[in-house]
């Protein structure tokens, strides 16, 4: 997946465009990496999501970045069926994308 990834950077500015919450459920998330899930509500890790993912021409900009809880990420892929294309995201349709 080299080249999809987005940078430590991008994700830091993300999530201090979210103010810290996840974009999708709005629960604090306060640090990336490691750290994330010792201090989170329910012990999730945290991931960084590709609102538009790289396959219907999404990029790795922080625009197209936003940082949610690890059960808000499987929802989005698995419930939304998301390996086949049926579902496609965008920004609007993260609640707390501006915090």
């Amino acid at each position: 997946m080299a080249g999809r990834e987005f940078t430590r950077s991008t994700k830091m500015f993300a999530l201090a465009r979210q103010k810290n919450r996840c974009a999708s459920c709005g629960e604090k998330i306060h640090s990336l990496g490691k750290a994330g899930p010792a201090k989170h509500r329910f012990g999730e890790a945290v991931h960084a999501h590709h609102a538009a993912h790289a396959k219907f021409g999404g990029n790795n900009s922080v625009s197209n970045c936003v940082i949610i809880c690890e059960s808000c990420h499987y929802s989005i892929h698995e419930g939304g069926n998301y390996r086949y294309g049926t579902v496609q995201f965008s920004v609007e349709e993260f609640p707390y994308y501006k915090g």
